[in-house]
């Protein structure tokens, strides 16, 4: 693993250097922690860094619970492939901090935003599922029918939980991924088709 924090991380040691780590971490201000995280991720060679996210997420939220939501933001933009099962450790680590982390995650790595909310749910008590799919929806609006899809394939949960999708455009969505407007909805008839005739346009290629 490569990591330059104050010389704490050692450049030749290929694996996940958990010591060094909490080392890194030891005597870091919760302000700077987020950064810290950043910097041990990037720096981690490209086969070390999901198990040196993951042991990141870890040792900072034991240090500081709080800063769980701006360390799963870097890392997962960092580590996308690894993105569910960051998110999915930072629920289990801190619940309190569940929507904040779900938004997060989703707004970090996007196009993994079908695995991150199945991950989520699955390590959430089924009371918090519509608050989890609201938060993922309401972080990236335009992807809500990727999230539909995965909730509605059923890889949510092996509960009994009830999630309520979103099936209107994006512009009826409130702040919390919640239809906020109703009476905006998908054009039901197709368009009516636009016809015309063949013409010249004068303002291209200096027609006449």
């Amino acid at each position: 693993m490569v990591v330059a924090i104050g010389g704490a991380l050692d450049s030749t040691n290929a694996a996940v250097d958990k010591n060094s780590i909490k080392v890194a971490f030891a005597k870091a201000p919760g302000a700077e922690m987020a950064y810290i995280a950043n910097s041990l991720v990037s720096k981690a060679k490209k086969a070390d860094k999901a198990g040196t996210a993951m042991e990141v997420l870890r040792v900072a939220v034991a240090k500081k619970p709080a800063v769980c939501v701006s360390v799963v933001s870097f890392i997962c933009s960092l580590v996308p492939d690894a993105a569910a099962d960051i998110a999915a450790e930072a629920v289990k680590l801190t619940p309190e901090y569940t929507k904040q982390i779900a938004r997060a995650a989703a707004k970090a790595a996007p196009a993994k935003i079908d695995k991150i909310t199945i991950a989520i749910l699955k390590v959430t008590n089924v009371k918090k599922h519509q608050m989890v799919y609201n938060s993922v929806v309401a972080a990236v609006p335009s992807l809500f029918r990727t999230v539909n899809q995965a909730v509605l394939a059923g890889g949510s949960s092996d509960s009994k939980g009830v999630i309520t999708t979103v099936g209107n455009p994006i512009a009826a969505l409130g702040a919390d991924g919640t239809v906020a407007d109703a009476s905006i909805v998908f054009p039901g008839p197709a368009p009516t088709p636009v016809t015309a005739t063949p013409g010249l346009d004068p303002a291209r290629y200096n027609a006449p």
